[in-house]
């Protein structure tokens, strides 16, 4: 068999590949922050959005049905009080 012959790179293209391997890398990290910083605040906003869906239908549902019983409130005068 006979060994192939490989292409003798020189200096200053080995230095343009590690360069050029370098800003891919960059590219590539800045892209994935990118994504995560976008998906983060998807998620805090779909989940503000949700509260504040979930607190209207309460007061739908209170509206809608008064014989429902109501909503408990925690007392802050319990709260306060020591245990016996």
């Amino acid at each position: 068999m006979t060994r192939p012959n490989f292409v003798k790179l020189t200096d200053d293209q080995v230095r343009a590949r590690k360069r050029r391997n370098i800003a891919i890398a960059l590219g590539l990290l800045a892209f994935i922050g990118v994504v995560y910083l976008i998906t983060v605040s998807r998620m805090y906003s779909n989940s503000q959005e949700r509260r504040a869906a979930e607190a209207a239908a309460v007061g739908v549902i209170e509206r809608a049905d008064p014989a429902l019983p109501a909503p408990v409130q925690p007392d802050a005068s319990v709260a306060a009080e020591p245990a016996a």
